[in-house]
């Protein structure tokens, strides 16, 4: 998979996400608690993902400092993260819930950021290739 569909997946993701988090975050919490008690669902998302990092990364696998590098570490995050979340999904909606308590508005603010970042990043890459 190039790089610049992994960010507009990713960013599409952040976003639609993000959104109702930071306008309704008492809404969002329900639904990410519906999500969260579905454990098949999780290892489900969680393999997807795991899918769309691989595949990233089985064009070239470098990382490096330039928004190409970036995206690839991005990547490696996503590949880590979800091989973990594949084989242990509730313990790191623990971990998560420990850290960030419910879901607040500022969390969806910063996948709002990140999905926009993507979106950047995915128009930079356009123009260079």
């Amino acid at each position: 998979m190039d790089l610049v569909t992994f960010c507009l997946i990713v960013a599409v993701w952040e976003l639609a996400i993000g959104i109702p988090i930071l306008i309704y975050p008492d809404r969002a919490e329900k639904w990410m608690q519906s999500v969260r008690d579905q454990e098949l669902v999780m290892r489900l998302i969680g393999c997807l993902w795991l899918t769309v990092g691989v595949l990233v990364l089985f064009e070239d696998a470098s990382v490096g400092i330039d928004v190409a590098g970036l995206v690839r570490l991005m990547a490696w995050a996503t590949v880590i993260k979800c091989v973990l979340f594949c084989w242990w999904p509730l313990s790191l909606m623990d971990m998560r819930k420990k850290i960030y308590g419910g879901v607040k508005w500022w969390v969806g603010a910063l996948m709002c950021i990140v999905g926009g970042l993507m979106v950047a990043a995915a128009l930079h890459l356009r123009e260079i290739a």
